[in-house]
C-alpha cells in the first residue's frame, strides 16, 4: 500500500485501509474505487491522508462496474425463498430463476468480495435452510474466487451452492426441525438429503454433472468420515470440498433447536481443528481472505465495549483492529482508542451487533 495525501488521491485509486470519520464511523472501507464523490467527501473532511493500493485501476474499475445493475441482496433473497418454496411444493426447479440468481450474486461478489461477509443479516427473512443456503452460495462464490475459477466454473459453483440442501425438501418435517437432538435412525434419515437432492437436480434435467456431483458430495471428508459414499481425498470433487467448507462455517453461525450458535471465532477454529477433514487450499484459503469480521461492522467484545471494525488483520481473520465508541457503560468515548486484537489474546468479540441495537445503544 501506498501513503497519501488527501489532495492527491485521484478518481480510480483504491483504498486500501478504512479511512474513517471524526467520530470513528468508517467512510470508505478497503476495495473502495473512488469515484468524484469520495473525493469530495475527502476534500470537506480533515483526514490528511489515505492509503491506497498500487494495482492497475483500469481493471480494478472494470471489475467493480460489471455490478452496477445487480438485484439488491433482499432481492436475491426472495427470489432464493420462492425457489425453494417450488421445490417443497413440487419437487421442481426452475433452472432459468437459478441460473440468473446465481449470475446476480456472482456479480454482487464481484462488485465486492466482502458481501458474503454480513452472514446473520438474511437468517431474519426466513427459515435456516433457506438463508444457510444463500449465505452458503455467496462464500463459496468467494472461495472459488480466491481459488481462481473461471467465470463458467464459479456459476456453476454458485449453483451448486444454492442448491446444495435442497433434498431436505424430502425429509419429514418432524425429523428436520426437532428441537432436540436426533437418534440414530432419524440422523441416518436427514443424510438421505444429499442423495435426495442429487435426484431432485436430475430430474430437472441439463445441469451440468459437476453440479449434480457436488450437491451429492458436499458431506464427503477427506479422510472417509463424511457420507453418503465415505470417500477420500482425490475421490471428491473441488466443488464439493468448498462447499464442505462454506456449508459446515455457515451453519455453526446459526442458532438451532439443540444448540447456541457460536460465535465466528470459534467457528474457524471449530473448522481448523477437524483435522483431516477439509481441504487444505480451501482452508488455507478461507482462513487468509474470509475477514469474519468486515470493515464497518459494529461489534461488541468480552470487555463490556463497543466498537467499530476499521482494519482486518490478514491471516487472522478473527482478529481485527477495532476502534472503541462506548465503555462498558454504554458511554461514549472523546478520545480515539483503537484495539489491535491480534496483539490482545485475551480480547475478543463476543457479537457482531444489527443496526436497531446501534441504534438503542446510541439513543
Amino acid at each position: 500500500m501506498k501513503k497519501l495525501p488527501t489532495e492527491k488521491a485521484e478518481k480510480g485509486m483504491v483504498i486500501g485501509k478504512a479511512v474513517c470519520a471524526s467520530d470513528g464511523s468508517v467512510m470508505l472501507t478497503p476495495g473502495t474505487v473512488i469515484n468524484e464523490y469520495h473525493l469530495k467527501q475527502l476534500s470537506s473532511s480533515q483526514i490528511k491522508y489515505v492509503e491506497i493500493i498500487e494495482t492497475d485501476s483500469e481493471v480494478v474499475h472494470k471489475l467493480f462496474s460489471a455490478a452496477e445493475n445487480e438485484f439488491t441482496r433482499l432481492e436475491i433473497a426472495l427470489t432464493i425463498k420462492s425457489i425453494f418454496r417450488e421445490i417443497t411444493l413440487s419437487s421442481q426447479l426452475n433452472k432459468g430463476t437459478i441460473k440468473r440468481t446465481v449470475d446476480n450474486m456472482l456479480r454482487m461478489v464481484l462488485k465486492d468480495r466482502a458481501v458474503l461477509l454480513h452472514l446473520t443479516e438474511v437468517r431474519e427473512l426466513d427459515t435456516y435452510i433457506f438463508g444457510h443456503s444463500l449465505n452458503v452460495c455467496m462464500l463459496s462464490l468467494i472461495l472459488g474466487l480466491f481459488l481462481k475459477l473461471k467465470r463458467g466454473k464459479l456459476k456453476n459453483l454458485g449453483i451448486a451452492a444454492l442448491l446444495h440442501d435442497v433434498g431436505r425438501a424430502r425429509i419429514p418435517r418432524h425429523i428436520l426441525y426437532k428441537p432436540s437432538p436426533l437418534t440414530v435412525e432419524e440422523f441416518a434419515e436427514v443424510k438421505k438429503h444429499s442423495a435426495y437432492g442429487c435426484e431432485i437436480i436430475k430430474e430437472c434435467g441439463h445441469l451440468p454433472e459437476e453440479v449434480t456431483l457436488a450437491v451429492l458430495q458436499h458431506h464427503e471428508r477427506l479422510d472417509g468420515s463424511g457420507y453418503p459414499g465415505g470417500l477420500r481425498g482425490d475421490e471428491i470433487g473441488l466443488f464439493a470440498r468448498i462447499l464442505a467448507v462454506a456449508d459446515v462455517f455457515d451453519a455453526l453461525l446459526a442458532d438451532r433447536p439443540f444448540r447456541q450458535a457460536f460465535f465466528p471465532h470459534q467457528a474457524v477454529d471449530i473448522i481448523i481443528n477437524s483435522s483431516g477433514q477439509f481441504d487444505p487450499e480451501v482452508l488455507r484459503v478461507f482462513i487468509e481472505n474470509v475477514a469474519i469480521y468486515p470493515v464497518g461492522s459494529v461489534v461488541s467484545l468480552n470487555t463490556g465495549e463497543t466498537g467499530i471494525v476499521v482494519d482486518v488483520n490478514k491471516g487472522q481473520q478473527t482478529r481485527p483492529v477495532i476502534r472503541v465508541m462506548y465503555d462498558s457503560n454504554d458511554i461514549k468515548i472523546q478520545s480515539i482508542i483503537e484495539i489491535d486484537l491480534s496483539k490482545n489474546p485475551d480480547t475478543f468479540i463476543t457479537r457482531v451487533l444489527r443496526e436497531e441495537q446501534v441504534e438503542n445503544i446510541i439513543g
